[in-house]
């Protein structure tokens, strides 16, 4: 026997799971662009000039996608004191 309370619990779930979901694929996302931009980055071509800082440039590009989808940054914002 199926109550209300229990297609309530059922769709919080559901609700909960598609979240999780919607945020991983977010995050995969970054994490593919973020190795785009260093492979990006790594690659030399024949004109590039010695020194250039696209290597640097290309792994802070990275680092900054993956902190702007940093699942727990949400959580430590929440968590500040405002």
């Amino acid at each position: 026997m199926i109550r209300d309370g229990d297609h309530t619990d059922e769709r919080s779930i559901v609700a909960d799971l598609e979240k999780r979901v919607a945020r991983l694929e977010t995050r995969t996302e970054a994490v593919a662009e973020a190795i785009r931009s260093l492979a990006h980055g790594l690659e030399e071509g024949p004109l590039a000039e010695p020194g250039e800082r696209t290597v640097a440039e290309a792994a802070r590009r990275a680092y900054e996608l993956l902190l702007i989808t940093d699942p727990h940054r949400d959580e430590e914002d929440r968590e500040a004191p405002r």
